[in-house]
């Protein structure tokens, strides 16, 4: 599988980051003594700086949208799509599993689902609280997190009815992917 197309990225992170470069430089070398032109630059660069990771993801996405209405002439109909560690997953039940990459968001690359190891509910569970809820599994050796509930201060109680629901939908996602990835055996 090919999770990174190089020239893909050198056009959507590496002129912007050379652009942002280029901005950093100017302001030190020319706009020094012009402290409005210098924060200008410096603000703009670190702008896009920030931008890149996110611009990424908004490419990856309406690739992947774009590419949907394409599946059925692979013979491919997934029942579920999810996003997670910079890539969209579509699981089809009949025992395939497509992927669309950050880093290669121009094609739908096929898993096979018997190399999908380790599937389970994580639950966080911290003493009787949780900041996270996540259904986790390995592919090609490296874990995949669908994060279903994530609390960014704090913790929720594990009877509250909101890590209660993501509960249920981890072990959802975990049944659908099991279920696929016994169907891909067949």
């Amino acid at each position: 599988m090919k999770k990174t197309n190089f020239s893909y990225l050198a056009v959507w992170a590496g002129i912007p980051a050379a652009v942002a470069a280029v901005l950093a430089i100017l302001a030190f070398a020319v706009f020094m003594g012009n402290k409005a032109a210098f924060v200008a630059c410096i603000f703009v660069a670190v702008g896009i700086i920030v931008a890149i990771p996110m611009r990424l993801e908004s490419k990856m996405k309406k690739l992947a949208a774009a590419m949907e209405p394409d599946f059925k002439a692979q013979s491919f109909t997934y029942q579920y799509k999810f996003e997670a560690d910079n890539a969209v997953y579509y699981i089809d039940e009949g025992g395939k599993m497509g992927v669309v990459y950050r880093g290669n968001p121009t094609e739908l690359q096929f898993v096979d689902l018997r190399k999908v190891t380790d599937v389970g509910t994580n639950n966080g569970k911290f003493g009787m609280a949780t900041s996270r809820v996540s259904c986790e599994f390995r592919l090609d050796g490296k874990k995949v997190r669908i994060t279903t509930l994530q609390v960014s201060r704090g913790t929720l109680s594990m009877k509250d009815k909101r890590v209660l629901e993501a509960i249920a939908k981890a072990d959802q996602l975990c049944a659908l992917l099991n279920a696929a990835k016994a169907n891909a055996s067949h």
